[in-house]
């Protein structure tokens, strides 16, 4: 049996009814983070181009934008807001944001035909594995090689979920997967730009796009992902390994998702926890004479080196994130401005931060750092960082997680709004059409 055609079994196989409560609670989870962050991206020019160019009406809602686009269009602007603040989900073996383009693509879909929140959760639950599973056979040499997997395995993954959605056959749902392997693409050099966000954007518009043609009657090739000319040879010549028995157990109770607690690129993450612990105890960053940042090497393959002159390039610069943590005692999108950029004292903080890699970091996937600093007088403070809040072993809890959606969502939509939201998705699993939901989060009257 080809990959493809495993893949496509299980997806077309998989019934919300076998779905363990946990990992519905997972999925319901991911779903209101995802729309949170998405909703708070609409505020960027990142998304505000990506809707321009997409003028036309139709059924499905931009978020927060208080209109309507044809669905191809709503997937690839929704999808793009998702990834905008770079505050969106993440897991560690995919290496990859895997809920952004689901989220998108599947709430547009489901939209634009008036289907459950059921059927929403199962194709999120079936993306996610496909995507995951993928991930763990190729990585990281895909990721090594400067594929944004996000974009490269995503969208397989959003493709699947959207064919399980939709309630594709295993032939078509094939097809579809198919499809999805040759709109692959997305290179990790459109880090720190607006094309990061787009490839999101793309994944979840593709997704679509790939489940929509095979339902319709267009075809893939079977050996479209281990042929000869297929998928696996051409991202990853030579191979990878084996695919991990799909659903035994399901990723998003074994391997489960990256919460973000700070807008900031994932290697960022526990170096700034350290930050935010030592300021505490530093009380005056002024006092401050020099740090100097232990990472895990991979850090280095991610995260840009040169001081950011854009408030896109400082997400993904260490030494920003560190210095704005220890310089304002918070790290949100508010203190991701051009103002800050600007500001002499943190650019300061940031000439007096050495990054190096560190030998004893553990090798856990979340990018562990200890941060060292040196005071006025010459005495040392140090802080290590394992795993951040958010992390696998560390989550939010339900309180955190509802906080966090608040906050991105209050300069988007109104109080009330915000709370309809949030009561929607506490029952999605329960909702017999997204629509109202989706209009919501439109920000018109549903």
């Amino acid at each position: 049996m080809t990959l493809l055609a495993r893949l496509a079994g299980w997806t077309a196989g998989l019934r919300f009814e076998d779905l363990p409560e946990p990992a519905v609670d997972v999925a319901r989870r991911a779903v209101l983070d995802t729309v949170g962050v998405a909703l708070l991206g609409t505020r960027l020019d990142t998304v505000r181009i990506a809707a321009a160019t997409s003028p036309g009406e139709g059924p499905c809602s931009l978020f927060g934008l208080r209109r309507c686009a044809p669905l191809l269009e709503a997937a690839l602007v929704n999808g793009t807001a998702a990834h905008a603040e770079l505050y969106d989900d993440n897991n560690v073996p995919m290496i990859a944001h895997p809920s952004a383009p689901l989220v998108a693509a599947l709430l547009a879909l489901a939209e634009a035909r008036g289907l459950s929140g059921r059927a929403v959760l199962a194709g999120y639950c079936a993306g996610f594995e496909v995507g995951v599973k993928l991930g763990r056979m190729l990585n990281p040499a895909l990721y090594e090689a400067g594929w944004h997997v996000t974009r490269v395995l995503g969208v397989l993954g959003t493709a699947a979920g959207c064919a399980r959605l939709i309630g594709l056959d295993a032939a078509r749902a094939a097809h579809a997967i198919g499809i999805a392997a040759s709109m692959a693409s997305g290179i990790r050099a459109a880090f720190g730009t607006m094309t990061m966000a787009l490839h999101t954007g793309l994944t979840a518009r593709d997704g679509v796009h790939a489940a929509l043609l095979a339902e319709a009657g267009f075809t893939a090739d079977a050996g479209a992902l281990d042929g000869r000319y297929g998928f696996l040879n051409v991202f990853s010549p030579g191979g990878g390994r084996e695919l991990a028995p799909l659903g035994v157990p399901l990723e998003l109770l074994d391997s489960g998702i990256v919460v973000k607690p700070y807008p900031s690129g994932a290697p960022t993450l526990a170096a700034v926890a350290a930050a935010l612990a030592l300021r505490k105890r530093i009380g005056n960053p002024a006092a401050i004479r020099d740090v100097t940042c232990l990472v895990h090497r991979w850090n280095f393959m991610t995260l840009r080196e040169e001081t950011p002159e854009t408030v896109l390039q400082a997400k993904v610069s260490l030494r920003f994130c560190v210095a704005a943590a220890l310089r304002f005692g918070r790290l949100t999108h508010r203190e991701f401005t051009d103002a800050a950029l600007r500001d002499p004292a943190l650019r300061d903080l940031m000439g007096r931060i050495t990054v190096r890699a560190g030998d004893d970091l553990p090798d856990n996937g979340q990018f562990p750092a200890e941060l060292r600093i040196t005071d006025a007088d010459g005495a040392g403070l140090v802080e290590r960082c394992e795993i951040h809040p958010g992390g696998i072993g560390n989550p939010l809890d339900d309180t955190a997680l509802r906080a966090k959606f608040r906050d991105c969502a209050a300069d988007v939509l109104p109080a009330a709004r915000v709370a309809e939201v949030e009561r929607m998705v506490a029952r999605l699993a329960a909702a017999p059409d997204v629509r109202p939901l989706c209009a919501a989060l439109r920000g018109e009257d549903a």
